[in-house]
């Protein structure tokens, strides 16, 4: 009867009159629900139900039980048995249907309910982390905070002491001969200290507000060494150290195409601080070409880092040492604005180090020819090799951008077409519309979707296209988020000609 009553119903059944031949515990996992009907073995039959209903407790496996014969009506342990249904009279289809239908809903609902209580926990969960990540950065952000507040105050109040404290003495008429000599000197050293000090915090203020400003021109780096080598052997010998510069380039290679400040600010950042923690030994910087790039390199034999300092040295005002016996002073600026401008250029700063042995830092840059050429001239041979045709998207919230951007490449491709998006979700929304596009310059900071995200998701429909980031977030972390989401390469602003098309020439075929 109650195989007849279910099997209309678009059920699965499986049935069987002997209870040895039903399936185990484990393999009752594939059933929504069982029906039971006591026959002569009882005492063995309930033991069976009991097992059942202890390794499906509630309705992971509901449990109908059918006593026609009315052999449980006194039975006292029915009522611990976690049934879902009894039965002992009126057993017709129509009733088993009822039961069935109710039950399988019941426990269809059940599961809805309990995994939904898991996705809230899960979420819940997700929270918390959350909250307890968001915590951990207040408080880094608190520490780093009061770290720069006491940073600062030491910075510029100990070479001020030093400034006024010695005044006073220069105003005693009696003071003459070598003892005034060491006190203007230690007013000068003071003096330079605290302009270092107020220069990097300028600098770094720049870098922040996205304000970097990047003037390419012919540099001489035979000149630019020269300068190096008179401004830091002096300063190495009084610290009783060798100071060894190397430039390995050809005649023609010596004039690149560049910012010149920006590069004689990297080399002298890193030449202060190889100054800054070498105690003996030598300081060197070379300069070379490797691979249609020019490569400087800056080495010391000062106290060194372990990985995990290396893996901090680009935050502001962070050093090695940060407690109230630190023996080096500075705001701990210097590699923050170095990683700044070397993105500015294009190029990228590589740390090695080991404690006790010493540092070398390399800067990477690209080489481009700058000898015995104006910068007018310059700029007439970017525009004179076009690329052939090209269908290019462009991702920035900023009009004037686009519409910088759409010049730069009408300048250069002779069959060009642009289609421009203003935020991340026009640019998958287009991307997903038509996908036949050679290239992608994709902003990283836009409203509604930023560019990391945007990039993401076009990296699930194609993994092959070219995406270019361009942002005035030159950071090292920046760069570093936009090509682990899926970016090609990187470039920051503003943009330079020179070097915007060098970078296209890696992925637009002629």
């Amino acid at each position: 009867m109650v195989e007849s009553a279910l099997a209309d119903q678009g059920y699965q059944l499986m049935s069987s009159a002997n209870l040895q031949d039903l399936p185990d515990l484990k393999a009752l996992s594939y059933f929504h629900l069982l029906i039971f009907c006591p026959g002569p073995k009882l005492e063995e039959e309930l033991q069976y139900l009991q097992e059942v209903k202890r390794f499906y407790p509630d309705y992971n496996l509901p449990l109908i039980l059918l006593d026609s014969k009315q052999q449980l009506e006194d039975y006292e342990e029915l009522d611990q048995m976690d049934l879902q249904e009894y039965r002992s009279l009126d057993l017709n289809k129509k009733s088993i249907r009822f039961s069935v239908k109710r039950l399988l809903d019941d426990r269809n609902r059940n599961l809805e309910r309990d995994a939904e209580l898991n996705r809230l926990k899960l979420e819940a969960h997700q929270k918390t982390d959350l909250l307890e990540e968001v915590s951990l950065k207040a408080q880094e952000s608190e520490r780093l905070k009061t770290a720069f507040l006491n940073n600062i105050s030491h910075e510029l109040r100990t070479p001020m002491n030093g400034i006024l404290g010695f005044l006073e003495y220069l105003e005693d008429p009696q003071l003459e001969g070598e003892i005034k000599s060491r006190f203007i000197k230690n007013i000068r050293d003071s003096s330079d200290r605290l302009l270092n000090t107020l220069q990097d915090l300028i600098e770094i203020s720049e870098i922040e507000a996205g304000d970097l400003k990047v003037k390419f021109q012919t540099v001489n780096l035979r000149k630019l060494l020269a300068f190096i080598e008179k401004l830091f052997v002096p300063r190495a010998q009084a610290k009783g150290l060798e100071f060894k510069a190397n430039l390995a380039l050809e005649e023609d290679q010596q004039i690149i195409w560049s910012d010149e400040n920006k590069i004689k600010g990297i080399l002298i950042h890193l030449l202060n601080n190889a100054l800054k923690f070498t105690n003996s030994g030598s300081i060197s910087l070379s300069i070379k070409a490797l691979n249609d790039q020019v490569f400087f390199q800056v080495q010391d034999t000062g106290i060194g880092m372990n990985e995990s300092d290396i893996a901090h040295i680009y935050e502001h005002f962070v050093q090695i040492e940060e407690h109230l016996t630190r023996k080096y002073d500075g705001l701990g600026l210097g590699l923050s604005i170095c990683e700044a401008y070397s993105r500015c250029l294009s190029g990228e700063l590589e740390i090695a180090s080991q404690v006790d042995i010493g540092t070398t830092v390399s800067l990477r840059i690209p080489f481009i020819s700058g000898k015995k050429v104006s910068p007018k001239d310059q700029q007439d041979i970017l525009t004179q090799n076009k690329f052939k045709e090209a269908k290019v998207l462009l991702v920035d919230d900023d009009p004037i951008n686009l519409q910088l951007l759409e010049k730069f490449l009408f300048d250069r491709v002779a069959d060009l077409t642009i289609v421009k998006a203003k935020n991340g979700v026009e640019a998958v929304q287009y991307y997903r519309q038509n996908a036949d596009f050679d290239l992608i310059l994709m902003d990283l900071k836009m409203p509604m979707m930023n560019g990391f995200e945007a990039t993401k998701q076009i990296r699930e429909i194609n993994e092959q296209v070219p995406i270019i980031a361009q942002t005035a977030y030159a950071m090292h972390q920046d760069k570093e988020k936009a090509l682990s989401e899926g970016c090609n390469d990187y470039l920051s602003k503003p943009l330079n000609k020179t070097l915007f098309y060098k970078t296209l020439e890696q992925y637009l075929n002629r």
